[in-house]
């Protein structure tokens, strides 16, 4: 029998919200953006040095250090006596009047490389002049597949948490960036900006003086990364590369920017707005499907705890709950690309937990198989509230779930939906 996984990731390269409110950015998220834009910096205009632990950049009137991978979690810069630039890394970065440098006593590798090159100066962090989420994921590893660009940037935009990561597809990007931002010319970017690059392949934020927040793909050894904008696709040093049986990178060699998408943040907010019953019932299914992945995705226990049932069930909603995704309120527009994401991110993470190596690979079917139906509180929650939605007794979830059970890479749906 041939093995079928579900549908690939939307997009390979790149909270919990309430029933009765999605999520906006709200204005006290916003940056505190200047007045005048700042120009992108051009390349030959930008000094940039070289070093073994960092990469160093003018970015208005200061070199900024930038840690290489494994080598620091904080953005960097030496100040000397008498020195005070935080007026300069404000308005380049857009960040609140209140966000000053930080003396650190250096400890990682980048900090006591800056620190024997400049002696007798203050190694400083400038993460207060970074939005918050971006500082907590600087430098780190998700440890599970799944996160991806727009997650990334829209996480760093205060739209989404930096402690609930998961995987965003292009549909999903898509919605949230037509809610809570508005297109505006690329030609001149302001701090808080999401970037979609070449025609969608690859979201980043802006985050002001050239500088670009960004993860490269879903792949768990991709890490939260700062870089300059046109080093989108750039290889960095210490940077991951897929080994014989990794299959490809999304990144395994350089490529430029063709195209640049801008969107800036409103401020905009959404109630829940106008839904039947029935739509309601349905996006409080989704918001049990986010709340359980949410959890399990990063422990490495959704094979294990949700099982590949939920993969394939959730494929199946997101054909049969089309109607969601054409609504004329956007907010339910919003969660059925929710769903859609969230089946991807099943996928994902089913593949990094299980999947992972030649002889697994090699023993997909018997492994998915032994994963395909967990008999807990979770899939009878999960097909109650189905049975519900269909019209059918939920106090036939036992029958059900034997039903959905004896097909393995059936369809769930339909056992659902032919329950008695």
């Amino acid at each position: 029998m041939k093995l079928f996984i579900s549908l690939l990731i939307s997009l390979a390269f790149c909270p919990g919200l309430s029933a009765f409110e999605l999520q906006g950015v709200r204005a006290a998220q916003l940056p505190n953006l200047p007045q005048l834009d700042i120009p992108l910096p051009s390349p030959a205009a930008d000094a940039t040095r070289a070093a073994s632990a960092y990469a160093a950049y003018q970015i208005n009137g200061v070199e900024v250090v930038v840690p290489h991978i494994g080598n620091g979690y904080n953005l960097l810069a030496v100040s000397r006596a008498g020195e005070n630039f935080d007026a300069k890394l404000r308005a380049a970065f857009g960040a609140p009047a209140g966000a000053k440098a930080v003396p650190v006593q250096p400890q990682s590798k980048a900090e006591l490389e800056l620190a024997a090159a400049n002696p007798g100066a203050a190694i400083v962090s400038l993460n207060a002049f970074l939005p918050p989420n971006a500082a907590a994921l600087f430098n780190r590893e998700p440890n599970f597949g799944g996160p991806n660009c727009f997650n990334a940037a829209l996480t760093a935009a205060g739209l989404m948490e930096p402690r609930k990561l998961r995987h965003v597809g292009n549909p999903e990007a898509d919605q949230l960036l037509s809610m809570y931002f508005k297109k505006v010319p690329s030609s001149s970017l302001k701090p808080g900006d999401v970037l979609v690059l070449n025609g969608g392949d690859h979201g980043v934020y802006y985050l002001g003086g050239g500088l670009i927040f960004h993860k490269k793909s879903y792949l768990k050894h991709h890490l939260y990364r700062i870089a300059k904008l046109e080093k989108a696709y750039y290889p960095e040093p210490n940077e991951w590369k897929p080994g014989p049986f990794d299959g490809g990178s999304p990144f395994n060699n350089a490529e430029e920017i063709r195209q640049t998408e801008a969107w800036r943040p409103t401020g905009a907010t959404y109630g829940y707005g106008q839904a039947s019953a029935e739509e309601t019932a349905k996006v409080n299914t989704i918001l049990f499907l986010t709340e359980q992945i949410e959890k399990q995705a990063p422990n490495w226990a959704l094979a294990k705890n949700l099982g590949y049932f939920t993969e394939r069930l959730m494929e199946n909603l997101v054909s049969d709950w089309s109607a969601l995704g054409k609504s004329p309120n956007p907010v339910l527009r919003a969660y059925y690309t929710r769903l859609a994401s969230f089946r991807d991110q099943a996928n994902q993470s089913i593949e990094t937990e299980l999947l992972s190596s030649p002889h697994a690979q090699g023993n997909a079917y018997e492994i998915l198989k032994g994963v395909w139906l967990p008999r807990n509180d979770y899939s009878r929650g999960l097909v109650s509230q189905l049975l519900a939605i269909y019209g059918k007794d939920p106090a036939g979830v036992e029958k059900t779930l034997d039903a959905i059970g004896a097909k393995f890479e059936g369809s769930p749906l339909e056992q659902i939906k032919a329950a008695n």
